[in-house]
């Protein structure tokens, strides 16, 4: 008789993290102006891509969906400041209340 050494079947593959960063990025497209949904899929991607070596890729496109939208809305804020101080003639507070 042989001895028979029980294994133990692995566990599947998750990838919960990494897509969710994805579908959050995705979305940040959209819903980004909240600055919940962007900063959501990158801290995320991050996580999963530490966690979840296998789903980097879906990670990775989180991370970089979430930055571009963010960084969208920064050079959006930055334009409105500077829009908003050129027409109050150096005023910025009083620009920005003519402005909105």
């Amino acid at each position: 008789m042989t001895a028979v050494t029980p294994t133990v079947a692995p566990s599947p593959a998750t990838r919960t993290l990494s897509v969710a960063s994805l579908v959050l990025g995705l979305v940040s497209i959209v819903f980004g102006f909240t600055f919940v949904v962007p900063l959501l899929a990158i801290i995320l991607g991050g996580v999963g891509a530490k966690r979840e070596p296998h789903a980097r890729a879906f990670a990775i496109w989180g991370i970089v969906l979430g930055s571009l939208c963010i960084i969208g809305w920064v050079i959006v804020v930055f334009v409105v400041v500077i829009i908003a101080a050129a027409t109050a003639g150096g005023d910025l507070l009083s620009g920005l209340a003519q402005w909105l």
